[in-house]
């Protein structure tokens, strides 16, 4: 029994949106054709994958298990093939690269160096939470990822990129304006823009009010430090971001340092379950090196 990548490819798409119809849009083949290939794959492995009706599509028991397979499998599969592509002359791939919306700035002068060193490497960039990234890692469907993280992981390799303190912004005229430190105590039913559920530092801060014991008002909760920035400028909150966030040209606020300081940590990751190949090894080794991410720290 051979199981074929184009197999899993299909498997994949009809797990993730359980409907036959859906799922052949995204492959851009036509139903039946789907149908026809999700049966031969079935007979194939002597166990049926889905429980389907007119109205309904679920996975069975196997159907759980071989997707639990499947992305890591497929990601294998794409980097052998990106290996023996570098072996035919030089450095050539797809890397799918997250990051922290606190590390983008320095990572894209790192970018720059790269794209311009190895200009046969395509790079998809996705921003997004901690725990968004470290799911991906660990599945595959990311190869690595500049992260805020607190706690080691086996299923991940982690390079420290540099600890940056977290600062209190505010707008002129808005609360603590003209301070020069703030103490978390003093955020006591204070009106607070915080991140959503994911984001590292956002969890940084709500341990650190924890541990206060401090109960500040969560008006408004985004994922994204830059609407967190405006909105402390306008005067509706007060914010807590990332230091370098916070003194990047933009609405005006004033930084306030905190007491105790907080600080995130940034790391390069990538998965421990996987050797990467040569376009993913060779950004993992120029990212490590490069200044402009040691600044973070």
């Amino acid at each position: 029994m051979v199981l074929r990548s184009r197999q899993l490819e299909y498997f994949l798409a009809v797990a993730r949106e359980l409907h036959f119809t859906r799922a052949a849009a995204a492959l851009h083949i036509a139903q039946p054709a789907l149908s026809h290939q999700i049966r031969k794959l079935e007979d194939q492995l002597g166990t049926p994958l889905f429980e389907r009706d007119r109205r309904h599509v679920a996975l069975t028991p196997a159907g759980q298990a071989l997707m639990a397979h499947a992305d890591r499998v497929l990601a294998d599969l794409a980097g052998i093939e990106e290996e023996m592509l570098a072996w035919r002359g030089g450095v050539r791939g797809r890397i799918r690269l997250g990051t922290a919306r606190g590390a983008a700035y320095p990572l894209a002068r790192v970018l720059a160096g790269f794209t311009t060193a190895l200009p046969g490497v395509e790079i998809e960039l996705r921003e997004q939470t901690t725990d968004e990234m470290i799911g991906e890692l660990r599945k595959g469907e990311l190869d690595v990822a500049t992260l805020a993280t607190t706690a080691p992981d086996r299923a991940l390799q982690l390079h420290s990129i540099g600890r940056e303190p977290l600062v209190l912004v505010t707008g002129e005229g808005g609360v603590f304006a003209g301070r020069r430190r703030v103490r978390l105590d003093e955020l006591q039913d204070v009106d607070l823009v915080l991140y959503r559920s994911g984001s590292a530092v956002g969890q940084i801060i709500v341990d650190a009010l924890a541990a206060a014991r401090v109960s500040a008002r969560v008006r408004f909760e985004t994922r994204e430090y830059r609407t967190a920035r405006i909105l402390a400028s306008e005067g509706l909150a007060v914010a807590i971001l990332p230091r370098s966030i916070a003194e990047e040209p933009g609405h005006p606020v004033e930084l306030i340092r905190l007491q105790p300081e907080l600080q995130w940590e940034a790391c390069l990751a990538w998965s421990a379950q996987r050797r990467p190949g040569p376009a993913v090894a060779a950004f993992i080794d120029f990212a490590r090196s490069h200044p402009a991410l040691a600044s973070l720290g």
